[in-house]
């Protein structure tokens, strides 16, 4: 069915995304924006005002960026992000 074409090729993307040479394939777009800001040395609240959301949202996005790189701190997500040269992608 459409439904299942679709759900496949969603798993399908997200697995060439986690199997590229890209240190950032699991992150999604938004996660990316946001460790750039980290990168830059914003601080959650100063995130939250540019994208217009809660502070306790970037704190969520933050908890799953870190999940993700399996790093312990927002210093070490911003020194990963600047070791391996982020570029946020665009939509």
């Amino acid at each position: 069915t459409a439904v299942d074409a679709h759900v496949l090729e969603k798993v399908a993307r997200r697995a060439r995304r986690q199997s590229s040479d890209d240190p950032f394939g699991t992150l999604t777009w938004q996660e990316r924006r946001i460790l750039a800001q980290l990168a830059e040395g914003r601080s959650n609240r100063e995130i939250a005002a540019m994208f217009n959301l809660a502070e306790k949202t970037i704190r969520n996005y933050v908890s799953q960026i870190l999940g993700k790189l399996n790093l312990a701190s927002r210093t070490q997500a911003a020194a990963y992000a600047i070791r391996h040269n982020l570029k946020p992608r665009t939509r």
